[in-house]
């Protein structure tokens, strides 16, 4: 079974050039195909192609973006707000 290389990884954050992070990034890639993991790709593009990796970075900044945008809102709603749940569907007007 092959064991996920995780002392081998570089970090690859917002903090770094792009070229500096796409470096790292494509050395992540060739480290976790040589270990004989799988990449996840749920969680990052299995791909050696620069423009494809900052692309892909682009898209994590903004569903990120996004995702804090929303939580934040959220917070800043009253504590008595009720949400529906995911489960139950909403009556549409004339259903009972």
């Amino acid at each position: 079974m092959p064991e996920w290389p995780k002392e081998k990884l570089l970090r690859t954050g917002p903090d770094l050039p792009m070229a500096e992070r796409i470096r790292r990034y494509q050395h992540n890639i060739r480290i976790i195909r040589a270990s004989g993991c799988v990449v996840p790709t749920f969680s990052m593009v299995d791909t050696l192609d620069p423009a494809e990796i900052e692309i892909w970075f682009a898209d994590k900044a903004f569903t990120t973006d996004r995702l804090d945008r929303l939580m934040r809102r959220i917070a800043d709603l009253p504590a008595e707000t009720e949400f529906p749940s995911l489960l139950i569907p909403l009556e549409k007007d004339g259903d009972q």
